[in-house]
């Protein structure tokens, strides 16, 4: 019996002893998980520090820290949604809280939600004015409204508070590129490369073509345009895409498609290696629509192009396979993509009525270019049209084709021209890509599942999708009642369901679709980078007017 007492005194002595060691291990396993997650971050192992977070929070929900960690690893793996609901829940109990309306701010931004992304960003900087995640986010709000400059210095700041954080080094770089600081950019690349994890092969052999390439660039002139300063160049339209005839290298012709969703013009390899083409700099694969979804980056850099009376000297290019099948014609047929890195240097117009292209290289006034430099947009006399002007019929359209609208556009990350565009029964706008290389419009399968769109899908139909990273089959497409830009409305419309998720990965904010030429081909479209001008004129009786809501 004493042996047994004896026994029981031990086993409670022991017990004791367990719990008074466990309160010191309790409270360093909170710490000890934080600086886990923190390291799994910096790994970007995102996943792997969400369930930290999640774990942390299950032991207590009022766990900020954790919460606010959890919001940032979520983002970025662009759950967006999450990211943004997490952080908001910080805010309902600290509404002082800097880092949590950067996070707000930012998963906004990430979204497309510009409006009140800008609020947030700037709350959590007027609350902390070293806050550099929003002042990065603030930064790229310059960049995709077109303040390459101001972007430039913001992001030169984010980087000197936190210069460990790897988007800052990315973010910098292409604003760099944007500017033609091309040295400068590969420096920022390098430095991106030193701080980022190793894990991410595919992404750093793509950043070393990118630096290999701006370090061949340096300080080179890019994009030299000479010629006539107005000169009008006839397209042929096939499959709602315009097609013009031009010269490589003082050879040709070469037929080349005119394409606002090429941020740099194409070459295909085959036309390159009979042209004696090389490539330049080559790293990694890059991601986009079609077939395996990735194909091979390489960088090349023609001598000339001339298109009609219009030159430009030392183009760069993408040197990539241009796909097609047995069965397409050779109408449809190209050798490459004139990108906006060449049509950015005019103000372009697409007439697709009289189906011709205008170049005007024409200086700008002193006025347009400090509008230009601020990312305010000319209006024009007579360009907005009246809000009671409804459906007009055929023979009124002449009066109606007189008048243009400017719609407004930021670019993506890319440099891609994006307008917001509204779907039937969605009250928010969506960000589209304007894309005349798109046979027609696209929506990204997020935003079908996202908005609930599936009922609008044509059943029974399927189609072939012929993109840069080769061809898809049984593609699905929305049939849309009306789609519509800046009040511009083409009634019975289509888009195909694409994923979109290579787009988005380097966009800077979500592109919920593409306006494609079967929208754009009822226009005559100008697009005039130069001062972020984008203007629709209706040309056909397919386009109506929504008139304002009262």
């Amino acid at each position: 019996m004493k042996s047994a007492l004896r026994m029981l005194t031990i086993f409670a002595v022991a017990a004791m002893a367990v719990a008074v060691l466990n309160f010191p291990a309790l409270a360093e396993s909170r710490g000890k998980a934080l600086k886990r997650a923190d390291k799994e971050m910096r790994a970007a192992n995102f996943a792997e520090a969400e369930k930290i977070y999640l774990q942390l929070l299950e032991k207590d929900q009022a766990d900020k820290v954790a919460r606010l960690g959890l919001s940032y690893a979520l983002m970025k793996q662009l759950k967006l949604q999450g990211a943004y609901e997490h952080a908001a829940q910080v805010i309902s109990a600290d509404p002082l809280n800097a880092r949590a309306f950067a996070l707000l701010g930012t998963s906004l931004l990430r979204s497309g939600e510009f409006r009140n992304s800008i609020e947030a960003l700037y709350t959590a900087v007027k609350f902390d004015q070293k806050q550099a995640l929003a002042i990065a986010g603030l930064s790229e709000i310059e960049y995709f409204e077109n303040r390459a400059k101001t972007a430039y210095d913001g992001l030169r700041r984010a980087v000197s508070l936190e210069p460990n954080e790897p988007d800052y080094h990315v973010s910098l770089a292409r604003t760099c590129s944007r500017l033609e600081y091309y040295n400068e950019a590969a420096d920022a690349y390098q430095r991106f490369l030193e701080v980022s994890p190793k894990t991410d092969a595919e992404r750093r052999a793509r950043i070393k073509g990118l630096i290999d390439f701006y370090r061949y660039l340096g300080t080179t002139k890019i994009n030299r345009v000479s010629g006539k300063e107005l000169v009008t160049i006839p397209f042929d339209l096939v499959n709602n895409r315009p097609f013009v005839k031009l010269m490589i290298n003082g050879k040709g012709p070469f037929r080349f498609v005119v394409d606002t969703g090429a941020s740099m013009s194409v070459l295909s390899d085959k036309t390159a290696q009979r042209l004696g083409i090389k490539p330049v700099a080559k790293g990694g694969n890059a991601r986009a629509i079609g077939g395996s979804g990735t194909f091979p980056i390489l960088y090349g850099v023609l001598e000339s192009m001339q298109i009609g009376e219009a030159k430009i000297d030392v183009v760069p290019i993408y040197i990539r396979t241009v796909h097609s099948t047995d069965d397409t014609p050779e109408s449809e047929r190209s050798d490459g993509y004139i990108g906006l890195s060449v049509l950015s240097n005019y103000a372009v117009t697409l007439d697709y009525k009289e189906q011709q292209m205008i170049f005007d290289r024409s200086p700008l006034s002193e006025d347009q270019l400090a509008k230009s430099a601020l990312g305010v947009v000319e209006a024009k006399p007579g360009e907005q049209k009246p809000d009671d002007v409804v459906a007009p019929k055929p023979e009124n359209l002449g009066a109606l084709a007189a008048l243009g609208v400017e719609v407004p556009i930021r670019s993506t990350s890319g440099g891609l021209a994006s307008a917001e565009a509204h779907l039937p029964t969605m009250d928010r706008p969506l960000n589209f890509i304007v894309d005349t290389g798109a046979t027609i419009s696209v929506i990204s399968k997020a935003s079908v599942k996202r908005f609930e769109l599936e009922g609008m899908k044509l059943q029974g139909e399927s189609f072939r999708v012929i993109g840069a990273a080769g061809i898809e089959e049984g593609a699905e497409a929305l049939g849309l009642s009306a789609l519509t830009v800046n009040k511009l409305r083409k009634n019975n419309s289509r888009a195909l369901i694409l994923d979109l998720d290579a787009v988005n990965e380097t966009s800077g904010f979500e592109q919920h679709g593409v306006l494609g030429g079967d929208y754009l081909r009822h226009f005559r479209v100008v697009l005039d980078l130069r001062r972020h001008y984008f203007g629709l004129t209706p040309q056909t009786a397919a386009i109506s007017v929504v008139a304002e809501k009262n």
